[in-house]
């Protein structure tokens, strides 16, 4: 396909999308599989054979089945159109970053910015100056091209061998030229261009010297019609007899291309080195050593082959051991500044004579890729390298956006979400000793001018998803910080149609603090727009991990997350997920160490569905007469009273204080009240310990907690008995009813449902 036809196809894929697929309004966009409550599902995939609770052997396909049937929005796809198209399914999305290691995504951005003649490399933010940050855990990005490695290293057997992938960390001792004469040669890949190349090598070379190529001619399938050989600038190897770097002029003529004509032959089909990204027609800048020799046996054997070292571990004097968190600093990286006013010609590159000529001689980076900013050691695996997007460029807004309605439409989702909202530019992510000017928002990286900035920015950029497609869900993953507050994103509360709030209620979840019960309206806030929350439950600072993974303790931390989702619910706008105490999801079985016991689908052993099943009916939407109403708390400064700063009670239908948005935001009440408080206060208006409750139409909720929560002996603190104004019965951990009773005993972290 040309150029002008996959452009037309862009379009009229995106046209179609915001003309017809969405076309539930998001005031009413799920009908709950429960009187009370709905429900989520994070992350699925993994599907495997199992049992259920109830010891009855399922299958993979059953347990989707119970997933799409027990849920009512799914944050991340099911890989199967038709799964996807029986429930709302958000797919996945992460616009502050772009990573170095590209898959489709970056390609298909990538691609539609070449289409329309936009620099690719804009998209990104860049350093002005040379910047010196600290490296909190060196294991994330460790295997990935930031530390040298080249996205694929690999030989082959002819001109037309698909290819041998060295796979293995070095050393290799690797007979890369055995097939020299036949048209072997070595094939190195990188997302971006480069101009040196380490080579260490396990035997050299006793004669004979090497050519390097690259593609400077592709076909309207991104293929390689024609390759050319570097000018060598210098050669440290003296053709491969030490371990040396070679290093070549760039010309103007490398274009990223794919070796693969997507056949997957083994012979003929060319190179993709068991690569599916490349053999799929992925492009990427590749370059082609070829050996040249009378004498094939003087052939050299590779041991290594590193990029050059774009991102120097330094050793700054007098610089701290901590981050402004605390956590200890493992090294301290150097990213390189890029002059942009000196690159000329524009081609995102300095030559000798413009980098002599730069003005600014603290940047000293040759290619612009070299000064992207890069959140280092603040990643997701060993494998992550990526930099921070320039959500501000209108020509990523649309690269973006029309990647997205091509993925939706394909997939059958109603949206995606967007992860790490609050991982973005402020100092939880950059801890900078020297430097840290970014281009694109003349700030210094890990500023607070800089975090409310780009968080600006992102909101913009999200909210634009909505003007463009209006029915369609936009997720946030937002953190447990009140987002009003002074560690919250309070331009986040309108970019979205969806709010994860991941590993948010703990089954001892405090009054305040940091975040607590009474910080927690942010998410009525949210309710009041008639956008969406999903609450995710979690059994982290818990009976389960307190006191032990039995059955006994799961249920009654299922039960206390749920009576605290209660607390917070709003019918048609408020869902609940329970999960374990880590980060990793799926829908594969339980094992001994994340549930009471084996084999179990996840999502079925973790939702507690008899509790669900109980019939609380709606929100009464009032209190008890001369009811003391639970007050508001936001964090405007530090410290104390200040991070507790009342902004209105429960039944406000408005939070009032000039550090909110206008001075006031519309919240829609809970009417939560204290149904027990200690006669002593920790601070104004927060009791030492305390009972909460909230009104049903069939019943009450009550969820017993002290001031800052997570604390283990809480949970064998002495009972509290409540008197009852009229007998009502209690429903235990399994969701079984029992009788009527004029008073109940609560203790501490404990959930209780009580009905009429």
């Amino acid at each position: 396909m040309n150029c002008e036809s996959q452009t037309r196809l862009l379009n009229d894929t995106y046209s179609l999308l915001k003309k017809s697929v969405y076309t539930t309004m998001l005031t009413a966009m799920f009908c709950s599989n429960y009187v009370n409550a709905g429900t989520a599902i994070v992350l699925p995939g993994l599907h495997e054979d199992g049992y259920d609770l109830q010891n009855n052997t399922i299958s993979s396909a059953d347990v989707i089945d119970w997933e799409i049937t027990n849920a009512d929005i799914v944050f991340g796809a099911y890989e199967n159109v038709a799964y996807n198209s029986r429930v709302r399914t958000l797919g996945y999305m992460n616009n502050q970053i772009l990573d170095f290691n590209p898959q489709w995504r970056e390609d298909a951005i990538r691609n539609t910015a070449e289409l329309n003649g936009v620099d690719y490399e804009d998209f990104f933010l860049h350093f002005s100056e040379d910047t010196v940050l600290a490296e909190v855990d060196s294991y994330y990005g460790e295997d990935s091209i930031l530390n040298r490695k080249p996205l694929i290293v690999g030989y082959t057997a002819s001109a037309d061998h698909s290819g041998f992938w060295l796979y293995q960390d070095p050393n290799w001792d690797a007979d890369v030229f055995k097939d020299a004469l036949n048209g072997g040669a070595l094939y190195i890949y990188h997302s971006e261009q480069f101009d040196r190349l380490r080579f260490d090598f396990s035997q050299f070379a006793g004669a004979g010297h090497f050519t390097i190529e690259y593609p400077s001619q592709i076909n309207s399938f991104g293929q390689v019609t024609q390759w050319q050989s570097f000018d060598i600038n210098k050669d440290n190897t003296r053709s491969f007899t030490r371990n040396q770097n070679v290093i070549w002029e760039m010309p103007e003529d490398w274009i990223r291309a794919t070796t693969s004509d997507g056949s997957g032959l083994t012979y003929g089909g060319g190179q993709f080195f068991a690569n599916q990204f490349i053999r799929d027609g992925g492009r990427l800048y590749v370059v082609r050593v070829k050996w040249h020799s009378d004498n094939i046996a003087t052939r050299p054997r590779l041991n290594n082959i590193r990029l050059e070292d774009s991102f120097k571990i330094v050793q700054p004097a007098g610089a701290p051991d901590t981050d402004y968190e605390g956590q200890s600093i493992t090294q301290w990286r150097l990213i390189k500044g890029f002059d942009i006013s000196a690159d000329t010609n524009n081609d995102n590159y300095l030559s000798h004579k413009e980098f002599r000529k730069r003005k600014n001689k603290n940047a000293t980076a040759r290619f612009r890729w070299e000064s992207r900013v890069i959140p280092f050691g603040k990643m997701w695996s060993q494998k992550s390298s990526w930099a921070l997007t320039n959500v501000n460029h209108p020509d990523f807004a649309n690269a973006i956006y029309s990647h997205y309605a091509v993925q939706w439409a394909e997939k059958g989702l109603n949206g995606a979400y967007n992860d790490d909202t609050n991982k973005l530019i402020g100092k939880n992510q950059f801890t900078v000793f020297s430097g840290g000017r970014v281009e694109e928002l003349g700030l210094e990286a890990g500023s607070d001018e800089a975090e409310m900035l780009y968080s600006d920015q992102f909101s913009s950029l999200l909210s634009r998803f909505t003007d463009e497609i209006p029915d369609a869900l936009i997720g946030l993953n937002v953190g447990t910080a009140n987002l009003f507050g002074r560690n919250g994103q309070n331009e986040l509360t309108d970019a979205g149609s969806v709010y994860l709030r991941e590993h948010y209620l703990f089954p001892s979840t405090g009054f305040s603090g940091y975040a607590g019960l009474s910080k927690y309206w942010d998410n009525s806030v949210i309710a009041a727009d008639g956008r969406n929350v999903i609450f995710q439950g979690t059994t982290r600072y818990g009976r389960v991990q307190y006191f032990g993974n039995t059955e006994e303790n799961w249920k009654k931390d299922q039960y206390s997350n749920l009576a605290q989702f209660y607390l917070n619910n709003h019918e048609q706008l408020s869902y609940f997920h329970q999960w374990n105490n880590g980060y990793i999801y799926g829908s594969d079985n339980t094992t001994e160490d994340n549930f009471w016991k084996a084999d179990i689908a996840k999502n079925i052993a973790y939702q507690p569905t008899q509790l669900l099943a109980v019939e609380l009916g709606n929100p009464a939407n009032s209190a008890p007469d001369n009811a003391d109403l639970m007050p508001l708390m936001l964090s405007t400064s530090t410290p104390e009273p200040s991070d507790y700063t009342i902004v209105g009670n429960s039944a406000s239908e408005q939070a009032i204080h000039p550090d909110l948005p206008g001075s006031a935001v519309y919240v829609k009440p809970t009417y939560t009240y204290f149904a027990y408080r200690s006669a002593n206060n920790v601070i104004p208006g927060a009791p030492v310990e305390m009972v909460l409750a909230r009104e049903f139409e069939n019943g009450r909720v009550l969820y017993r907690t002290d001031f800052g929560g997570k604390n283990p002996d809480y949970f064998n603190a002495p009972t509290i008995t409540i008197d009852l104004a009229v007998p009502m019965r209690t429903v235990d951990a399994n969701g079984n009813i029992g009788a009527y009773v004029s008073q109940i005993e609560i203790g501490g972290y404990e959930g209780l449902f009580l009905l009429y």
